[in-house]
């Protein structure tokens, strides 16, 4: 690709040289180097632009946070991208760009494949949640929990982004229209729709999750306590017999031992005496 340069994982040197090179300011790119780098638009006096926003990726902890990209474009119609955690950034150079309109091009190019990677995530969520609402109600495990937890704080940072990141576009499209590129800023205004959009579904998907925690925390207490009242209902069929057997185990006289058939006459009682408990606990809904 003619004039862009795609910079990854850069280090302070790196980054020292390629400011250097193009003539423009180290904090231009070193920000990238910092996780929580605010998103900005800046401008200088020898026209090179800069646009920090925020994209979303796999941290070193597995989960799905958001991290900052430096996009650059030069007085030199050069444009550099900089980003420390690797994306799928195929659409950027796989696609035909015009050799007059190159840089704003790649610039569209680069800030769409970015705020399409929050709606390929934000799809991905939505398909976790639903299988956690499909598995909620005889759950009395940890693992959706945990499951819900991860989501929920990838949508934290998804949110704070976003919301970012539409004041930087924003202040970029006012630029652009300032600046008599209207084309230009109308394309970006597209880029501000879909994160606007993907900002919407954000804090919706938020409050859906907020109410399936909820949910899910009481489904699970109360088929813990189902199971713990099974349990003990069991425990006090079983302990029917145990009772019976215990008292005529006792060595002492007792009514009926001299009798042959004491033994099954025993044994009939306490099987009748377990089901009819049993009956009369399920009655009455305790079993």
């Amino acid at each position: 690709m003619k004039n862009f340069t795609y910079v990854l994982n850069p280090t302070r040197e790196e980054i020292g040289n390629i400011s250097e090179y193009y003539d423009f300011s180290f904090d231009y790119l070193s920000g990238i180097l910092e996780d929580y780098e605010n998103a900005r638009f800046e401008t200088d006096d020898n026209d090179n632009n800069l646009i920090l926003l925020q994209y979303p990726a796999l941290s070193n902890y597995g989960e799905v946070a958001t991290f900052p990209y430096s996009l650059v474009w030069t007085k030199n119609e050069s444009v550099i991208l900089a980003l420390n955690h690797e994306i799928d950034n195929g659409l950027i150079f796989e696609c035909e760009y015009d050799y007059k309109r190159y840089k704003h091009q790649v610039i569209f190019q680069v800030m769409y494949q970015m705020t399409h990677t929050f709606h390929d995530y934000l799809r991905d969520f939505r398909t976790r949640r639903r299988r956690l609402e499909q598995g909620i109600k005889n759950s009395t495990k940890n693992d959706q929990i945990v499951d819900l937890i991860a989501i929920q704080a990838s949508l934290i940072y998804f949110e704070d982004a976003l919301n970012n990141n539409m004041q930087v576009l924003q202040d970029f499209i006012d630029y652009l229209r300032e600046d008599d590129e209207d084309g230009f800023a109308e394309k970006i205004y597209d880029i501000f729709v879909e994160t606007d959009q993907a900002y919407t579904e954000t804090k919706i998907q938020l409050k859906l999750l907020e109410n399936l925690r909820d949910l899910f925390s009481n489904i699970v207490s109360n088929n813990l306590n189902i199971v713990m009242k099974i349990m003990t209902s069991a425990t006090f069929v079983l302990g029917i017999p145990a009772v019976i057997v215990g008292f005529y185990g006792m060595n002492v006289p007792i009514p009926g031992q001299n009798f042959n058939w004491m033994v099954w006459l025993i044994l009939v009682l306490g099987i009748l005496l377990c089901v009819w408990v049993t009956w009369w606990l399920h009655k009455k809904d305790m079993l």
